[in-house]
């Protein structure tokens, strides 16, 4: 898991929220005040005055009064197997930090909900309570060990069948299993729809660095550059991953056209050529390239016209190169 996108992703209140109601389970969510969640501090100072940072904390208010629930995020590519311990570690550390000062009216702690975001290929197996870190001494002994059970949020095995509706987690969850740019579109295409206020305007351009950053892993001779320009956006971002989806739409069509054989048609192959050229250089390239099409009656040759589109850089070097071979 690349931490730094994750901690910038997950620094938006919405993020929290979409992650809690989508996938926290218990009928506390509805009691929860959304619209006061704030970022806590991370970083915890043990009595031995060594500090060490979590990766995300929140405080969500219940029911408008003192009671919150502090929501510890921990961002994992791998599973690991003492998990549950340094759950319960950082737990102690920042009940000590609130003993300084945070504790309720009655000097009671807030309840804590630990959340394990992974994104990992092989299964998440690690225990994912302490308690299954102890081993069992018979009954008498069960009650003295300590418990503390966190949430696993496997974003590379969630169904899609049970992601929750217009979820940003769920996007995450689809950005981290998409495996060509068709599959990251479909992305850019939801969020550009679900973050359309000014006030998601930071959140929007985070995600479109990322769905640069993973374009340019999928394709990195489509985008050359190191760095996502300053001003980038998901408009941009889709814009981008429309023409390499395309291009690779556009490279499979030879083999399906062998697949399928010639009884599509050759005016449908036409139609089709005329539509991806108009898309990779403009109506009047893809206009003049259709009077060169009508003469063009060999399948084969079709698809030679089909690999032009994708090799050639300019439309100028498109209509020279598909007169040569007319």
């Amino acid at each position: 898991m690349n931490d730094p996108i994750y901690k910038r992703i997950f620094a938006f209140p919405r993020m929290v929220e979409d992650l809690l109601r989508g996938f926290a389970k218990g009928d506390w969510i509805a009691e929860a005040d959304f619209s006061a969640l704030q970022k806590a501090p991370a970083e915890y100072v043990g009595d031995d005055l060594r500090k060490r940072l979590g990766d995300s904390v929140w405080r969500l208010p219940l029911d408008g009064g003192w009671l919150h629930v502090l929501i510890l995020l921990e961002f994992q590519s791998r599973s690991e197997p003492d998990m549950a311990l340094r759950i319960l570690e950082y737990t102690v550390m920042l009940y000590r930090e609130l003993s300084r000062g945070g504790l309720g009216p009655d000097g009671l702690r807030p309840p804590v909900l630990p959340v394990v975001l992974y994104n990992g290929t092989p299964r998440w197996s690690a225990a994912t309570d302490v308690r299954d870190l102890v081993a069992r001494a018979g009954p008498s002994l069960a009650p003295h060990q300590p418990s503390q059970r966190y949430l696993v949020v496997d974003l590379q095995r969630l169904r899609e069948d049970d992601l929750p509706l217009r979820n940003l987690v769920g996007a995450v969850s689809r950005m981290e299993r998409s495996r060509s740019p068709g599959d990251l579109l479909s992305v850019a295409a939801s969020l550009q729809d679900w973050l359309r206020g000014s006030k998601d305007a930071e959140l929007r351009r985070a995600f479109a660095d990322w769905l640069w950053r993973l374009a340019r892993h999928l394709q990195p001779e489509a985008v050359a550059v190191d760095s996502p320009p300053p001003s980038l956006d998901l408009e941009d971002v889709r814009m981008t991953l429309d023409e390499m989806s395309l291009e690779e739409r556009v490279a499979q069509w030879p083999k399906q056209w062998i697949q399928q054989g010639i009884e599509q048609g050759l005016e449908r192959q036409r139609a089709l050529l005329r539509r991806l050229a108009t898309v990779r250089f403009g109506a009047d390239t893809a206009d003049r390239a259709a009077e060169l099409l009508e003469d063009v009656a060999d399948s084969d040759h079709l698809e030679e016209i089909g690999e032009l589109i994708v090799r050639c850089e300019t439309g100028r070097e498109f209509l020279a190169r598909m007169g040569a071979n007319a």
